[in-house]
């Protein structure tokens, strides 16, 4: 091989490699915790992280997180304790599924 080839080919590679290592931060996360905003004109939901037990409306600290969602259900209210399952792309949370906790 012609070392322009051989350059070719490592370029072709690394391009590859790049694109896996992409592919596997793309898989689905979950997230559990209370919905604090959800906003049904700009699909953005903001969900505070809660540890098993802990009532509405506590005070205590938590990891807050914004997550888009394509359509928020008419179901889902602020305060209610979810599970959601997400993926994120650019910095950006897309919500793919959520599921209502009734305590």
């Amino acid at each position: 091989m012609r070392l322009t080839e051989r350059v070719a080919c490592a370029a072709v590679i690394a391009v590859m490699g790049a694109f896996a290592g992409s592919a596997v931060q793309a898989a689905d996360q979950t997230f559990t915790g209370i919905g604090t905003i959800l906003d049904r004109t700009t699909s953005e939901v903001v969900i505070k992280q809660a540890p098993a037990g802990e009532t509405v409306g506590a005070n205590t600290p938590g990891a807050v997180e914004k997550f888009r969602l394509r359509t928020v259900p008419e179901s889902l209210h602020a305060g209610e304790r979810v599970t959601v399952t997400y993926t994120e792309s650019n910095g950006v949370k897309t919500i793919s599924n959520v599921t209502e906790k009734k305590d």
